[in-house]
């Protein structure tokens, strides 16, 4: 079946390109993409199913709005409670998400790409994923999806999860990247039990400890627990307030662990969960002519090779060729990441007769690996992973990250690196890479290359611990308080949001403008100027010297390397980062060198 799958997709990709050369090069997110050029793009990911930061978004973004609607339950009522299955007639919220532009004949190729990341730490995932899908339902062709490392390990749930019936799962024995950790799942220390036990105990650990997902599995009791208020009292499973008030509770409404459990095996079910939708629609790249979308960033790339990591050489399977094409490498990608997720898919059908003594994928992890799920589906787990088992660095799209410690990647502006990178932004008429993945205080991080290039980091997901100080060199700067995390249950924080607009030449269909808005992690709100401006070579590029700040812990005067990130009105927005930490301060144009 997999040898087929992949024979399959391989004469797919070779008909699909030689039917149409160009529409390959320039509309690449496979062939199930329209080929209507965008006027415009906005930019949203990692959201990590925080709904508050979801309505944030939409409400201040300049594409998309919400219209109000109302709350549709389909078959389901007190009793009968869906638990992630996705069902279109079941809408349980009072507002969907539309384009601003719905209806207007001259403005109708506006599009959103979602970055990917749609759960985890927010409370509200079932919230955030049914309005991507419907608002995917209703413009398939201008809604398109990432795949994002919290998406991607979502198929290990059925893989360590789903035995039937049993009450008692088989044992689990840890899983690789805990190896000689000697915490629990550490396949070296099995002594504890707290993995092994109950379906709820097992989701508990995968979730706090093998997913950083501590809070999980209690959001997602809470959310469940709020559906059911809505269906009984005929109302909104959803509204921002709810979302503030993330512990609403009533004594007339239980959520068992094991409707938690049973929540993520139906929404992570390969054929009917929401998840399994989400992922069915998701690529590994997506491009529109010369901007580039991915989910964290590009790996390694040498002469005209470009990874493929799944691929043992040694196999002798040539079906590829030893050269490919940087447009040829984007189709494998995706047409990779497909051929998984069908094969996933078949695994929900057929994975309850397996033998319940064999690893599972997480326990030895890797490419062609022998358990029955690892053989169907182990390789794009392993492509959404940091590293492999041997500990060395996986060379993916979704895991790699333009950031180090903090601070965009030293080797980035490297010799060698930046005339790669030159001439891969050169041959392929590229012009901008946005991505997420890397959380880069609360606003995108850009990066210029020469050329007048881009790369943009757009994960804002700990914006809430943003610390904003005032640099002893800048005389003239207000300093600013951030408003820190409130109430949410994350790193977001209460005020935070930006959006990434890319504007489209309709005759040339190359960028136009790049610009960013939203509410920094002060309260105020900001716009940019367009990034391609010319005259503004300072964005984008870390400042030559170091500024110095007194540390308001310790008194102390500390220096730090500082990025400039934006200009916003005559002030200059600057940015240091320590690992998630990140420091905000403005300076006075006419004191910027």
């Amino acid at each position: 079946m997999r040898a087929a799958l992949q024979r399959y997709f391989y004469i797919k990709r070779r008909l699909r390109c030689f039917d149409n050369q160009e529409s390959c090069r320039y509309i690449h997110s496979s062939s199930k993409l329209s080929s209507t050029f965008p006027s415009s793009i906005t930019f949203l990911t990692d959201v990590e199913g925080d709904g508050h930061y979801f309505d944030r978004f939409i409400h201040r973004s300049k594409i998309l709005g919400f219209r109000t609607t109302q709350p549709t339950y389909g078959p389901f009522n007190e009793g009968n409670w869906n638990l992630g299955t996705h069902d279109p007639l079941y809408f349980p919220y009072d507002k969907e998400v539309v384009f601003l532009d719905d209806g207007s004949i001259d403005k109708s190729n506006s599009m959103l790409v979602y970055g990917g990341d749609v759960w985890d730490k927010g409370g509200a995932d079932f919230y955030v994923i049914r309005q991507l899908l419907s608002l995917h339902r209703r413009y398939p062709d201008r809604v398109h999806f990432l795949m994002g490392n919290r998406d991607i390990n979502k198929l290990r749930i059925v893989d360590e999860l789903d035995f039937g019936e049993t009450k008692r799962l088989p044992k689990h024995k840890g899983v690789y990247w805990l190896r000689g950790t000697g915490l629990p799942g550490d396949p070296e220390h099995l002594e504890s039990a707290t993995m092994t036990e109950t379906a709820a105990e097992r989701l508990r650990w995968m979730l706090r400890s093998t997913m950083g997902s501590v809070d999980a599995f209690e959001l997602r009791r809470q959310e469940l627990q709020r559906e059911r208020l809505a269906i009984m009292n005929g109302q909104s499973a959803f509204t921002t307030q709810e979302c503030l008030d993330h512990g609403t509770s009533s004594d007339n409404v239980k959520v068992s662990d094991d409707d938690v459990v049973n929540s993520y095996l139906q929404s992570c079910n390969p054929n009917s969960g929401l998840m399994s939708k989400y992922l069915a629609q998701a690529k590994l790249v997506i491009r529109f002519g010369p901007v580039l979308f991915l989910h964290g960033a590009l790996p390694t790339i040498e002469a005209n090779s470009f990874p493929l990591p799944w691929i043992d050489p040694e196999s002798g399977d040539n079906s590829i060729g030893d050269q490919q094409t940087f447009t040829e490498w984007l189709d494998h990608l995706n047409d990779f990441a497909s051929e998984q997720i069908a094969s996933w898919q078949q695994f929900g059908e057929t994975n309850k007769s397996r033998n319940a003594r064999e690893d599972f994928w997480a326990t030895k992890g890797g490419y062609s690996n022998k358990s029955s799920g690892g053989q169907l589906f182990g390789n794009l787990l392993q492509y959404g992973m940091n590293t492999l088992p041997d500990k060395s660095k996986n060379q993916s799209v979704v895991y790699n990250s333009w950031m180090k410690g903090g601070m965009p990647r030293k080797d980035l502006f490297t010799p060698n690196e930046q005339m790669k990178l030159e001439e891969l932004f050169a041959k392929e008429s590229l012009q901008l890479i946005l991505s997420g993945h890397q959380p880069v205080g609360d606003s995108p991080w850009p990066i210029q290359l020469s050329g007048n290039n881009w790369i943009l980091p757009c994960d804002t997901s700990f914006s809430g611990d943003v610390n904003w100080t005032k640099t002893l060199q800048c005389k003239s700067s207000t300093k600013k308080i951030g408003l820190g995390r409130g109430s949410r249950p994350n790193g977001r924080g209460e005020v935070a949001v930006s959006e990434t607009l890319i504007s489209f030449c309709q005759r040339t269909s190359k960028v136009k403008s790049v610009n960013i808005h939203g509410c920094l992690s002060d309260g105020s709100k900001y716009e940019t100027n367009n990034l391609l401006d010319v005259d503004d070579k300072q964005i984008g590029r870390p400042l030559l010297r170091e500024l110095s700040y007194t540390d308001k812990d310790t008194g102390e005067r500390r220096d730090m390397e500082f990025w400039v990130k934006a200009k916003i009105d005559q002030d200059y927005l600057l940015s240091a980062g320590k690992g998630f930490r990140v420091w905000n301060t403005l300076f006075d144009h006419n004191e910027l060198d």
